[in-house]
């Protein structure tokens, strides 16, 4: 025989497993704990119980099966109402609605039985004496559900007409259905109206506003509000990830992914939720995020995607395509079913309506550090569009624009002669021996980009196709690239030399008409500079550079061809801005920033000139960078804005976003401007992703991104973009990941996530208690003991805080030390140890003892700490006294004794902050307020009022704000301390 367990012991069960993280094994908890109620024979604590399960299902994907244990609680309500105090009352009546909309999402649930149960509800309602509100939504909710338009149309007026009461949904949950309402009528704006004040944070709760924020991504986004909708799906998303009572939610924020070009998003997304795909427990649920999910899976198989890896579905690995079909025959056939139920195709057309959805932008930029997808050729749905427009155009006006382009030096030239060579393979036609080299070129060119062993074999056939076409000055410029590659691909530096050699003879054996044999001698030239020093090593084999003989031969270069011009008039103006960039670097490496300066400035002068404003945006990027090194901001900012002016037509996905990045630095530096500076971050992380360093600067730009957003209060997308590219900050030195885990706990402590942020902090700290300078350790160790202070770890908290005062004491700096001696001293005192608490308030008071209006002040809090502790634990000691009050136990002399020493210390604080001057005009009223009220205790009512009133008339005389918000203060506890007789 088996016993009950201790009423007692159950309740407290059901207090613990109230606040666990919703799923089944909370529901599989409720549900031992109802067995374990009924077998105690307590009518009330089953009834707790059965109050507890049913709230466990609402949260989680088993929804369905509260009416089982309502359908008891009814029972018990028929039996006995009377038993039910008001509370219970109230909450029985409550969890109507939840049976409501619970029965919606089962498929087998009959319509006839739902209408009956809706009936049932309003008569309840209406016996319980509540208003016909609830009834209403819930009954517009069913007409909703089953397609009936007309009906769904009056409902929701009569709902929305109806008197709030008790029994009415929460106002953010009420705005959350209509809202839905107005954007299933196609009304984007309406709906997004009716959500603004849940989407502003005036209205929440417990689910909102995490699904108000996942249902207005779409409707922001074709409205043309990209960058709330990008936002709203980051703070939103981190507020559903892995509550499985918001799959629908999940499901909107996939299905967001991948209408926005974020599609290897989606599917870590995804991955995150995969477990779900197989939970049996709401069908209505399981067919929200089915449809997020096969829009995405739809996406990726447009992109030509189908072998692409994509999550396991019943423990076994899928591509794209198998869970693509599986998961759209799961969707279908729960579709038909609800059908079936509601006699109408209403579910059927949804799901189709989403699923035929088309991106709403190609791209937009989420800032989160996402997975790449695997390359792929696009279907012919989505294949791009350059070989359409290329065909539409004569053959012969494509050539002529791309060798303009070229000769301009124009960063489209190379988009430009994709498009030719698209053309030319679209024809099939054998192109003349000039245009077949041109496009030899390209692919050359194209080569040396990706990198590898054949681009110099690429490169020497280059040379010899336009030698047979009769172009010798474009071999000449090919047969530098030979010399490049040569190098990069580990060539030994007399090979080098010859290539070298050889193409400077070809340039200055051009024919002197030839347009092209100044710009290919000048070439030859600079190329022989800058090749130079990396040819040189000493016996030892390391690099050796001569930096001022380096630069010596570049101003030589800079002067011999000042006044050179093609044979077209055309200046080499963009050579000589290369010489001249050279030449800025090598100064500000050997600390001559000044002249680095100007370099820069007429380096990017010299590319204007000459006609190529595109080339002067790195020496400008560059000149921005070292301006705000020199503290020279507002330069810095004009500089940099300029290089995003001039660099408007580069294409360079690397180079667009070094610009971008450049200016967010900046601006991030500028306070006021941390909304702009996340702007062009957030574009930066865009550009390197596209650039294929999403770990390298892609991750510096999230980091800059991060720092921008939680300055700008946006935590949760700080703490979003952080996470996700944190491993590959970590791998950019101790200082970048020191950076990187701060950032990261300052925007986590910002949400309110102490634990987490605490770990941050420590993993920070372990990483920086190796340097020889330990400021920085000790920073990140009282952080840290904050963080575990506010998570309420006090044993880890004191164990911070000692480590925290040992490496203060360490580094010498006394206001920083007593500081952590006062926190740690209220620790102390919460744990019930008054006297180890004096003695760190004693210790923080000897740390500050000197000269100074820094150190008096942390004199002053120090005093006014140690009194209000002494007096803490004094009311701490009357609360636990069961004997007579202070004036008449035998301890109200020890008391008073206390409170006497409690008012000497609040008495030099007041006289250390009236030295202080008006900085500390709030501080110095609370302690004469702690100090009046310390009087009025030792039954020295005038002494107190007489202090108030000498402060208040002595900061009346003054003019400020602060003052006139303090005298309203002592005022108000003048009025207080001398109530009406």
């Amino acid at each position: 025989m088996t016993t009950s367990p201790p009423p007692g012991d159950i309740r407290r069960a059901l207090w613990e497993n109230a606040s666990a993280p919703n799923g089944l094994l909370r529901n599989a908890r409720a549900e031992e704990l109802v067995a374990a109620a009924e077998s105690t024979g307590n009518r009330d604590l089953l009834r707790q119980a059965l109050f507890g399960l049913i709230k466990a299902y609402e949260y989680s994907t088993e929804r369905g099966k509260m009416m089982v244990p309502f359908a008891r609680l009814l029972q018990e309500w028929d039996q006995d109402p009377s038993a039910f105090d008001s509370s219970d009352t109230y909450t029985f009546h409550w969890l109507f609605k939840w049976v409501s909309s619970g029965m919606l999402s089962l498929p087998e649930m009959p319509l006839a039985s739902m209408e009956k149960w809706l009936a049932e509800m309003e008569r309840r309602y209406r016996v319980g004496g509540y208003s016909e509100r609830a009834v209403r939504q819930a009954e517009f909710e069913l007409a909703d559900d089953t397609g009936d338009t007309e009906r769904a149309a009056r409902a929701f007026a009569a709902w929305t007409a109806a008197d709030r009461d008790q029994m009415a949904n929460c106002h953010a949950c009420e705005l959350n259905d209509q809202g839905w309402y107005w954007l299933r009528q196609g009304q984007d704006e309406k709906a997004l109206q009716v959500w603004e004040p849940v989407l502003a944070g005036r209205s929440t709760c417990m689910e909102e506003p995490h699904r108000v924020l996942a249902k207005s991504l779409l409707p922001l986004l074709r409205t043309g509000r990209a960058d709330e909708a990008r936002r709203n799906h980051l703070r939103g998303y981190r507020m559903a990830r892995g509550n499985e009572s918001l799959l629908p939610s999940i499901g909107l924020h996939i299905e967001f992914c991948a209408l926005t070009g974020n599609e290897g998003r989606g599917l870590e997304l995804l991955a995150e939720h995969a477990s779900h795909l197989t939970s049996q427990g709401n069908p209505s649920a399981r067919l929200e995020m089915f449809t997020g999910t096969l829009v995405l899976l739809q996406r990726l198989l447009a992109l030509g995607l189908q072998t692409q890896p994509a999550v396991a579905y019943a423990g076994q690995q899928r591509t794209v395509r198998e869970l693509y079909d599986i998961l759209d025959s799961e969707a279908v056939s729960i579709a038909a079913r609800f059908d079936l139920r509601n006699g109408s195709d209403v579910v059927s057309r949804r799901l189709a309506g989403r699923r035929g959805a088309r991106p709403l932008v190609d791209s937009l930029p989420l800032g989160v550090r996402a997975a790449s997808l695997t390359a792929a050729v696009p279907s012919a749905a989505v294949a791009p569009a350059p070989q359409e427009a290329a065909s539409q155009q004569p053959l012969s006006e494509l050539v002529a624009e791309a060798r303009q382009l070229r000769t301009q030096g124009h960063p489209k030239a190379s988009s430009a002669w994709d498009r030719v060579d698209a053309l030319v393979a679209e024809r099939d036609e054998a192109p003349d021996p000039m245009l077949a080299a041109d496009l030899l070129e390209r692919r050359a060119v194209r080569a040396g980009h990706a990198g590898g062993d054949t681009v110099r074999s690429f490169f020497e056939q280059t040379v010899a196709a336009y030698r047979a076409a009769g172009d010798p000055g474009r071999a000449a410029l090919n047969e530098l690239r030979v010399v490049y590659a040569a190098a990069q691909t580990g060539a030994e530096p007399d090979e080098i030399r010859k290539l070298l050699a050889t193409a400077t003879a070809s340039a200055q054996a051009l024919d002197p008409s030839d347009p092209t044999r100044t710009r290919r001698i000048a070439t030859a030239a600079l190329s022989a500079l800058k090749l130079e020093p990396a040819l040189r090593d000493t016996d030892g084999g390391e690099l050796v550079l001569d930096h001022t003989r380096f630069d010596s031969d570049l101003a030589a270069f800079v002067a011999e061809f000042a006044g050179a011009v093609t044979q077209e008039g055309g200046e080499i103006g963009d050579l000589l801005s290369d010489a001249e960039q050279l030449r800025a670097e090598q100064a500000w490496h050997t600390g001559d920033v000044e002249r680095a300066d100007e370099l820069f400035a007429s380096a990017a002068g010299r590319s204007i000139t000459a006609g190529r404003p595109w080339d002067a945006a790195e020496s400008l990027s560059r000149r921005a960078r070292l301006l705000l090194m020199l503290q020279r901001p507002q330069e810095a900012e004009q500089v940099a804005r300029a290089a995003l002016t001039h660099g408007a037509e580069l294409v360079e996905p690397d180079e667009l976003g070094r610009i971008r990045l450049t200016l967010a630095e900046i601006l991030y530096q500028h306070d006021g401007k941390e909304s702009e500076a996340a702007l062009y971050a957030l574009e930066a992380t865009h550009w390197f992703d596209a650039a294929g360093d999403s770990a390298g600067a892609g991750a510096y730009a999230r980091l800059v991104l991060a720092q921008a957003y939680g300055e700008t209060g946006r935590a949760a997308e700080a703490a979003e973009v952080l996470e996700s590219v944190l491993p590959d900050l970590l791998e950019h030195g101790d200082e970048r990941a020191v950076q990187a885990r701060e950032t990261l706990a300052r925007n986590l402590r910002a949400l309110g996530d102490q634990r987490a942020a605490a770990e941050q902090y420590l993993l920070a700290a372990e990483v920086v208690k190796g340097w020889e300078h330990q400021r920085p350790h000790a920073q990140l160790a009282t952080l840290a003991a904050e963080c575990l202070a506010g998570a309420g770890m006090q044993d880890e908290a004191v164990a911070a805080y000692h480590r925290a005062v040992d490496l203060w004491e360490t580094v010498g700096e006394a206001v920083a030390l007593a500081r952590a001696l006062r926190s740690l001293a209220w620790l102390e005192a919460q744990e019930g140890d008054s006297r180890a608490a004096k003695d760190l308030m004693e210790k923080a008071l000897s740390a500050v003892g000197g000269d100074g209006p820094e150190l008096l002040l942390e004199r002053a809090r120090t005093w006014t700490q140690t009194a209000e502790l002494l007096l803490d634990d004094l009311y701490e000691y009357d609360e636990d006294d069961d004997g007579e009050d202070e004036g008449g136990s035998q301890d109200g002399g020890e008391a008073a004794a206390v409170r006497r020493e409690a008012l000497v210390l609040l008495d030099r604080a007041d006289a250390a902050f009236e030295a202080l001057g008006a900085e500390v005009l709030d501080e110095r009223a609370r302690c004469v307020v702690r100090a009046a009220w310390t009087e009025r205790e030792l039954d020295r009512t005038d002494d107190a009022t007489a202090r108030v009133r000498a402060l208040i008339g002595e900061l009346s005389a003054l003019p400020s704000d602060g003052a006139r918000s303090a005298v309203r203060r002592l005022e108000h506890t003048l009025g207080q301390l001398t109530p009406p007789s």
